[in-house]
């Protein structure tokens, strides 16, 4: 995240078009795993991996953009999950168990606090939040 919030301070404006081919690159690996069971989920993250990093041109940056850009892809700011949820839920447990690198997996665990999808996996749907 330091590296992104560098660059953008600079004004890299090749982020954005990094960040929509991300975008195309995530929903091309989602459809193509559509149906796909979290193992085979978590698997596929790992040889992933390398390809998103290979569109950020950068190691450091391609770990944070490998688990913010798919939640990114599934969520919208309007309407939120909408149908995404559950695949949101199923990609957060993929990361965890996943051989993606661990600064990928903790930017992932970042991103299931910040979108507040532990919450939907609380016993009886009970919240968190008081």
């Amino acid at each position: 995240m330091h590296e992104l919030l560098e660059r953008l301070g600079r004004g890299d404006v090749r982020l954005i078009e990094m960040c929509q081919q991300a975008n195309q690159a995530w929903r091309e690996f989602l459809t193509e795993l559509n149906g796909a069971d979290t193992g085979t989920l978590s698997a596929r993250l790992g040889f992933f991996q390398p390809t998103i990093e290979q569109i950020f041109e950068s190691k450091t940056l391609g770990q944070t953009m490998m688990a913010w850009r798919p939640f990114a892809v599934l969520y919208d700011t309007q309407n939120g999950w909408g149908p995404n949820k559950e695949r949101a839920l199923q990609l957060a447990d993929a990361f965890a168990r996943s051989n993606c690198s661990q600064e990928a997996r903790d930017e992932a665990r970042s991103c299931v606090i910040s979108y507040e999808l532990e919450q939907s996996r609380t016993p009886s749907g009970a919240s968190h939040r008081r």
